[in-house]
């Protein structure tokens, strides 16, 4: 029996890839075939994977193709072939499914593709005698042949469950999972929107599989459904039992469309329990016009009303799409300001990639697109936005990432923008301005160095109330744990005494212990009231709990 190795290349060392093994699970349920996995991630040095398929020897390999990692298959195929000629190379997934024609002209390495939904495809491909299995492209005599598109599986209950039980041990990994497969919008710029039928698993699987996740210690489960929320008496359903098998310390991620949302699911949302569940919300643009030349459809004041109402229990993160049609540099802005007023966790800026198969690839000369010929396909600018101001966004997202996402600066950000900008967009605008004068664009920053140049950059632009932001700065500093050292800006005034007669108070196990797990600071400005007054705070770093002390 020969040898087959499906291979997953994953773009960070945390994530599991969900593809291979469904493929693996499903074979093996449908044949005597067994398949072993090699998972690994884009960080690794190519000879090592080399190396590391050399040593599995395999008789087949089978490479899981994405926009994430193409370039970096590509290169290993090309070499894997020089030190093991006689393996067959299979490469399948979303980036060899379209153009397959010209990739395989180009790739001689590679002995066949897997096109469409992969389950049948690969269990055909591996089982039959000749090479007519549906799905597949192979060379026969000097030709390339595709045998056409096989089917999709109408039943996903026939798909097995993806993981094994030693997996769901390890409490270090994203887990991943789908209850549905395809999507009925139509955004111009996304893969999904090629398969309009959605299909679902029946809520009985949903329920059995769900139950294995909550009895082992997984931390975090994404679901991939690209609208979780479609059909209200499922998501609720499934909803609810989540509830009902509440397990603390596990997160189910959820992508959604949080303009569906009505108020018997906004009052059900409310009583999960903070932390259990996440959402992901793509707003995009604001833009009346692109939001018709994207066919997305957000109605603004529905969706900020609703994500008000959730985002007191839940995780969210709003993503936004730099390079669409019809949005200036201007016009984003606006864009931006509109999430950024509705304070999620996170805002994900991401920039707009130009994929194949996308209505949006066929509208390149349209609205004049320049983009990287490489994956990941993003755009360099269009009629409406110029490379520089690109640039500019791209500078600003790592601002937004360093005094935002990080959840660092809460407090002080919020000062900032409030007393001295006319938005956030001009503050994240204004501040990677600052940095890349400095040139601190180009090297890495430790946590204390942002709390420093943020300093800098306040003082430098000569902004106001420089000693009230000092201490808004200097208890988002305190706050993030027992420091070490303290900055210059940072005058330290502690009451001793006090602070030994509140370690008592608290359950701590000795006063030594207490010192080390927590910190005394006065302040001359109540930043949660916003009142000159003089107040002491207790920070509580095993607890995460901070206590006002008045004097």
């Amino acid at each position: 029996m020969s040898k087959i190795v499906l291979a997953g290349i994953n773009s960070q060392y945390v994530h599991l890839n969900l593809a291979v093994r469904y493929l693996k699970k499903y074979v093996e349920a449908n044949s005597d075939l067994k398949i072993e996995i090699y998972e690994t991630n884009i960080n690794n040095q190519v000879f090592n994977i080399i190396k590391d398929i050399y040593e599995l020897n395999p008789d087949k390999i089978i490479f899981s193709t994405y926009i994430w990692n193409k370039e970096y298959v590509v290169e290993i195929v090309r070499e894997l072939k020089k030190v093991l000629p006689n393996v067959e190379i299979i490469l399948g997934g979303p980036e060899v499914s379209y153009k397959w024609e010209k990739f395989m002209a180009n790739m001689p390495e590679v002995d066949a593709l897997l096109l469409g939904e992969g389950e049948k495809v690969i269990l055909n491909f591996l089982t039959k005698k000749d090479k007519k299995a549906l799905g597949v492209v192979y060379r026969e005599n000097g030709e390339i042949i595709f045998n056409g598109i096989e089917p999709i599986i109408e039943n996903l209950d026939i798909v097995p469950f993806p993981y094994e039980d030693w997996e769901l041990e390890d409490r270090t990994k994203i887990f991943y999972y789908e209850s549905s497969r395809g999507c009925p919008f139509s955004c111009s710029y996304c893969l999904s929107s090629i398969d309009k039928t959605v299909r679902y698993y029946s809520l009985d699987r949903m329920k059995k599989d769900l139950k294995r996740f909550l009895d082992s210690p997984i931390k975090l489960l994404k679901f991939v459904d690209r609208t979780f929320n479609l059909k209200k008496e499922r998501y609720m359903e499934i909803w609810k039992f989540l509830l009902e098998n509440y397990r603390e310390g596990i997160t189910f991620h959820f992508e959604i469309n949080a303009n569906i949302f009505d108020d018997e699911t906004l009052d059900f949302l409310e009583k999960v329990p903070k932390g259990y569940f996440q959402f992901e919300i793509g707003v995009q643009s604001i833009n009346p016009e692109t939001m018709v030349a994207i066919k997305r459809n957000n109605i603004l004041d529905k969706l900020a009303y609703n994500v008000r109402r959730i985002s007191r229990n839940i995780h969210l993160h709003l993503d936004l799409i730099a390079g669409l049609p019809y949005e200036t540099y201007d016009i984003f802005k606006d864009s931006f300001n509109y999430v950024y007023n509705l304070k999620p966790e996170m805002i994900q800026l991401g920039f707009l990639k130009l994929l194949k198969g996308t209505q949006m690839y066929d509208e390149v000369e349209k609205y004049n697109y320049k983009y990287y010929s490489k994956p990941p396909y993003e755009v360099f600018s269009n009629k409406f936005i110029s490379f520089g101001e690109l640039v500019k966004l791209k500078n600003l997202e790592k601002m937004l990432d360093y005094y935002y996402n990080s959840e660092k600066f809460s407090y002080t950000c919020d000062f900032v923008i409030k007393n001295n900008f006319d938005s956030a967009f001009t503050f994240f605008e204004k501040i990677a301005d600052y940095y890349d004068k400095k040139g601190y664009l180009k090297i890495s920053h430790k946590e204390v160095a942002l709390f420093n140049i943020l300093y800098d950059f306040y003082v430098e632009n000569n902004l106001k109330d420089l000693d009230i932001f000092v201490e808004f700065l200097k208890y988002d500093y305190l706050a993030l744990g027992k420091p070490g050292s303290y900055p210059e800006w940072l005058k330290s005034n502690k009451d001793s005494e006090l602070h030994n007669q509140l370690i008592k108070d608290s359950e701590f196990k000795s006063v030594r212990e207490g010192h080390k797990n927590s910190e005394l600071e006065e302040f001359k400005y109540n930043i949660f009231t916003n009142k000159r007054e003089d107040i002491n705070i207790f920070f509580n770093y095993k607890t995460k709990k901070h206590e006002i002390i008045f004097k």
